[in-house]
């Protein structure tokens, strides 16, 4: 074949020719804009993860200090022992968004906030009297008292440092 037998094919094809590099040109930038969107919504999904671990492990670590505070007091010489009833706040709200942890973290987590479920559940039952912010303990129930804070304190701090080992580095 001839350049002039070539440039010939080339005009008389140019239309489909350009029809086909357009083509390609158009495919190729729907996939570099997909993987781009994909970068971005996996980043977008990173830092909602970084921000869900942060506050849920500020928050679980409050109930936790709280709690092994309540384990440092002295045995009161009342009669009665007044312990304030926690109220979990963001750690509610979030609770859709639990998925976006790691299965481990999941499993942790869900542990900790049953066992501040279930340390309520368990002061209500003990308790003499009961509002909506405070338990009245007989003195007699201080021992119990002390083991269902320490539990749960237990329960809230593993969830922590796991919440805390999966944010290691990240801003």
């Amino acid at each position: 074949m001839t350049t002039a037998e070539f440039l010939t094919l080339l005009e008389r094809f140019q239309t489909s020719i350009v029809g086909i590099i357009g083509f390609a040109g158009v495919i190729l930038t729907l996939i570099a804009s997909s993987l781009s969107s994909r970068r971005e919504h996996q980043r977008q999904v990173e830092t909602r993860r970084t921000a869900l671990r942060r506050i849920l492990a500020a928050e679980l670590r409050n109930y936790e200090r709280a709690l092994r505070k309540n384990l440092e007091q002295e045995k009161p010489a009342e009669a009665f022992i007044s312990v304030g009833r926690i109220r979990r706040l963001l750690s509610e709200h979030l609770r859709a968004d639990l998925g976006l942890l790691g299965v481990h973290e999941i499993d942790i987590v869900v542990n900790a906030l049953i066992s501040l479920d279930g340390m309520d559940h368990f002061l209500s039952n003990i308790s003499s009297q009961m509002t909506d912010d405070q338990f009245l303990l007989a003195h007699e129930k201080w021992e119990d008292l002390r083991i269902v804070c320490s539990t749960t304190a237990d329960a809230l701090d593993y969830a922590v440092q796991a919440l805390e080992f999966s944010t290691k580095g990240k801003f």
